[in-house]
């Protein structure tokens, strides 16, 4: 009996330690990838994390959209960070299965650099680490100098099992990853990691310091179409998806801020989006948003304006017009508003806004009195002779449009600010020289979602011009490039309320093989 008591003993301190040893490892674990993490995105709005698989890096080589997004430097650079990895079995095998993650962060010289930076299970990182790749390396202060050939040079720092890397001397001797501690940004990412253990890559947006990135690559400040992009504080997880023509995100978006006009649409139902068949051919790019129940919305929307401290003004506004007008300023949009509204810009820069409405004669008699007409040979278009309308009923995307030139057709109520702004809408729209009468337009919705709450598009031979005034010389230059994005298509983003978030789709899109007629005719020739 003594026997069986001291074997079972034996088996209980058996456990115990293999336990202890199996929590402890992931214990260390945890803290290398925390270390990393954490140093990260403390100065990263952008990251893009994977794991050290070989398979991983073969379908990446495959396809050279991330390559011509990063562009020349920066996606060689990174190339051969990969091939010293993935092809060096001693370096390899210290960081095999381990979570590489990239952050993509603004330079003090208006530029956008990365740090990368991963971990090991099985030692310290320390200086010998780099005595097992092909270059040349020295030390720089506390840092690592690693040169590849005679252009290819990285700057190294350690932190125990932690390595970080980086293109940009200056980022890691700034960064001090021994004090950075848990950050928002990086607990979002632990929580998601744990969802997307199943995915190749994936990337983490933090819009709230996104601006800092944005502001190396515009010469603009993110007011008007860009201010989706102003001290947002939101968060995206998003699955990486590979293709030779797209790069497609699939995941969430997350608002952190309740005070956002965005978290106005987070219990809209999405819609099918048809909004998009007034919109011109020459459209740039636009902002969409569906509301499926305009009473609820508009509740939210006056909360939301209470927040900013703006009720009392816009509801005194609304007494005055209608003892000055005799109308009741309520009885016209929120009555007649149909379902959809957008706001949208040219590639001449001119922008419009466009509202999805019921019974457009009706409303446009009870705006007679608030209206007064631009040319008496001109009945189509009318101005508004009070302001903020359209701002005090919709919102944050109407707010440009402070007392617009408008018309009604076909129950959409067209804005903008200049009255040959709705000529050209109207010579478009009454010619059908319209954008989903575009090939490359068909092309785009043939792979996104008929559905959404809110939409953003960026079309990109359209806003060629545009691009030209808003990106600084390095980056329009890249936009232009062969190897850049010149002959891509369009961007889009879709969003889709679920459940206090946003469905995500983020779509990069090629442009669409041609197909050489002549070729496959004379091919078919016996």
């Amino acid at each position: 009996m003594r026997k069986i008591y001291f074997t079972l003993i034996l088996l209980m301190l058996g456990v115990a330690g293999m336990a202890y040893l199996y929590f402890s490892n992931l214990n260390k674990e945890s803290i290398a990838n925390d270390t990393s993490l954490n140093t990260v995105s403390a100065v990263a709005p952008i990251i893009f994390t994977f794991e050290n698989d070989k398979g991983f890096y073969d379908i990446l080589s495959k396809q050279s959209i991330t390559d011509e997004i990063l562009g020349t430097e920066k996606s060689q650079l990174l190339k051969i960070l990969r091939e010293s990895i993935a092809k060096n079995p001693n370096l390899n095998s210290l960081i095999e299965e381990q979570k590489i993650i990239i952050g993509f962060l603004p330079n003090t010289a208006n530029g956008v650099d990365f740090i990368l930076s991963t971990q090991t299970k099985k030692k310290k990182f320390d200086a010998t680490t780099f005595d097992k790749i092909n270059a040349i390396v020295t030390t720089a202060g506390n840092l690592q100098h690693i040169k590849f050939g005679d252009t290819a040079e990285f700057y190294a720092t350690f932190s125990n099992q932690s390595i970080f890397l980086s293109n940009n001397r200056e980022i890691l001797t700034k960064i001090d990853h021994k004090k950075v501690e848990n950050n928002d940004f990086a607990g979002y990412i632990k929580q998601n990691n744990r969802l997307n253990k199943n995915t190749l890559a994936n990337v983490y947006i933090d819009f709230g310091n996104l601006p800092s990135l944005l502001k190396n690559i515009l010469n603009t400040n993110l007011t008007g179409e860009l201010s989706v992009f102003n001290k947002q504080n939101a968060y995206a997880s998003l699955s990486y998806n590979f293709g030779s023509d797209k790069l497609l995100l699939n995941g969430y978006t997350e608002l952190k801020d309740a005070q956002s006009y965005f978290n106005l649409f987070i219990d809209q139902k999405e819609q099918k989006i048809n909004i998009d068949q007034f919109f011109p051919e020459q459209t740039a790019n636009y902002t969409l948003f569906t509301i499926d129940d305009y009473e609820k919305w508009s509740k939210a929307l006056k909360n939301f304006q209470k927040g900013k401290g703006e009720d009392a003004k816009i509801e005194k506004q609304h007494q005055n017009i209608n003892e000055k007008y005799r109308i009741d300023i309520n009885q016209t949009f929120p009555k007649f508003f149909g379902k959809q509204l957008a706001v949208l810009q040219l590639k001449s820069g001119e922008k419009l806004g466009i509202i999805e409405i019921k019974n457009g004669d009706k409303l446009e008699q009870l705006l007679l009195d608030l209206s007064s007409l631009t040319n008496e040979h001109v009945a189509d278009i009318k101005i508004f002779k009070e302001a903020n309308l359209l701002y005090n009923f919709f919102g944050e995307p109407f707010k440009k449009f402070e007392r617009p030139f408008y018309t009604i057709i076909d129950n959409h109520f067209v804005v903008a600010n200049y009255a040959s702004t709705i000529q050209v809408f109207l010579n478009s729209y009454k010619n059908d020289h319209l954008l989903t009468s575009t090939d490359s337009y068909t092309y785009f919705k043939d792979q996104t979602s008929s559905s959404a709450t809110i939409a953003f598009y960026i079309n990109n031979k359209n806003s060629n011009d545009i691009f030209g005034r808003n990106l600084k010389a390095p980056f329009y230059k890249q936009y232009k490039s062969e190897k850049g994005v010149k002959d891509y298509n369009a961007f889009g983003y879709q969003l889709s309320a679920d459940n206090g978030k946003f469905m995500s789709n983020v779509l990069l899109l090629k442009n669409q093989a041609k197909i050489d007629v002549d070729s496959l005719q004379r091919s078919k020739l016996p």
